[in-house]
Order: structure tokens, then sequence, then C-alpha cells
């Protein structure tokens, strides 16, 4: 029940209603520990971490990769010397593969797989090799999304979003009426910086086939490195 509360795909009031429920249903309500938890929920909980940009990258996981990496060239036998000759190979392994995916990305051709082609065809045009076959799924995952209500405010319209087969979960997606500007309850665009598929669902219903400019954050398009290195010259 903790592991649901702590990666659970809630709004605020659901997680709080959860926690409440697993606290008092295990008897740890009145324990100092549990309180203390619940007042650092802002630093765990995905209920409330989601306006954070954290790249879908999650702080454990990370030291984890970066541990198997440096593992395969640096032992604890090592003396000083050979630390640093051997980490200086797992650098030169890290940006070798950092060049190998900048060709990829500058040369490689991707195949469009997704029946929403016009807006596959946009991010494949505008992000890294990487970031695109992130971006697959969710567009993959769009077919299962519905448009259920609409209502129109003049300067911007609210849509009202389910996944077929789970009534009652929504969520409300936010847009000018240029599509110029669009947001999610689901905030999952301020956390990862990708448009979930709510958003897409939403491009889909009002016939726009290109990914709004203000969707695609520069850190993950070709051309950022490009723009980055100008900048610093």
């Amino acid at each position: 029940m903790f592991k649901d509360c702590m990666l659970g795909d809630y709004k605020v009031g659901a997680f709080q209603r959860k926690w409440f429920e697993m606290v008092e249903k295990f008897g740890v309500a009145d324990k100092r520990w549990a309180q203390d938890m619940y007042e650092r929920r802002h630093s765990w909980a995905t209920s409330h971490i989601r306006r954070k940009f954290l790249a879908e990258f999650h702080t454990t996981s990370t030291c984890e990769d970066l541990h198997a990496v440096i593992s395969w060239y640096v032992k604890s036998r090592y003396s000083y010397t050979d630390f640093l000759h051997h980490f200086h190979r797992c650098l030169m392994f890290g940006r070798a593969k950092e060049v190998e995916a900048d060709f990829e990305c500058a040369k490689g051709d991707l195949v469009l797989t997704t029946n929403l082609k016009q807006l596959e065809r946009c991010a494949a045009d505008n992000y890294t090799q990487t970031i695109f076959y992130l971006f697959v799924p969710i567009l993959d995952r769009t077919c299962a999304m519905r448009v259920v209500d609409f209502e129109d405010n003049d300067s911007y319209f609210i849509h009202t979003v389910s996944r077929y087969g789970t009534p009652g979960k929504d969520w409300h997606v936010v847009a000018t009426s240029e599509m110029s500007e669009v947001r999610c309850t689901c905030m999952k665009i301020e956390c990862f910086g990708v448009p979930c598929d709510h958003i897409i669902v939403v491009l889909v219903f009002n016939n726009v086939h290109e990914i709004p400019r203000s969707l695609i954050l520069p850190r993950w398009t070709k051309d950022e490195k490009v723009m980055g290195c100008s900048r610093w010259a």
C-alpha cells in the first residue's frame, strides 16, 4: 500500500485519503515516524512532485545505473593511480556513447509505427532519437483515451478526458483557442517535458496535426546541443 501511495498517479486529495486509510489499517497513525514521513510527502510522493521537472528519473535508479557503469571499470582493489586510469576509460566510454547517439540522431531514419502519422512525424523531426522512442508509447496509449466533455470559456477550452474502461477517473486539459498553450491536470509534461496522452488526444480531438512549440522542451530537441554550443562560442 505504501508503494501505491508513493508511486500512484493520484490527485492530492486521493493521495491523502489513501494515506490515512493505510496508516489506520496498520495502526501506525499515532507513530511519530509515520507522521514525519507524511510531513515530508512533498519530497517523495508522486502526487506532490508533479510540478517538479525530474525528466522521468528517480534518484535511486539514477545512482544504480551510474554505479553499474562505473563498476565495469573501477574496482575496490585499485590503487589511486589505477583508479584515475580506469575512471578516465569510463569517461571515454561515456563520451563515445554520446557521439554515437548524436550520429544516430542526425543520420538515423526513424520508422513511424503509430496511426497518428502527422504528430509522430512532427515528433521525429524535433525530438532526439531517445526521446522520440519514449514518446511513441504515449501516442499508442492515446487510442484508449476519449474526450468525454468539452467546455468553451471564450479564450480557452476545458476538455475532460477519460481512459476507456476506467470510468470515474478523469483528467482536465485546458487549452487556448489556437492550441498554442495546453496544460493537463496530470502535470506529466511539467515533470517529464513531453506531452502526456491526455494532451495528445485533445490535439487529435481539435484536428491539430503538429505538436505546439510550447509543448516541445528545447532540451529534448536535436538542435539543442548545436544551439548550446553556439551560445557558448
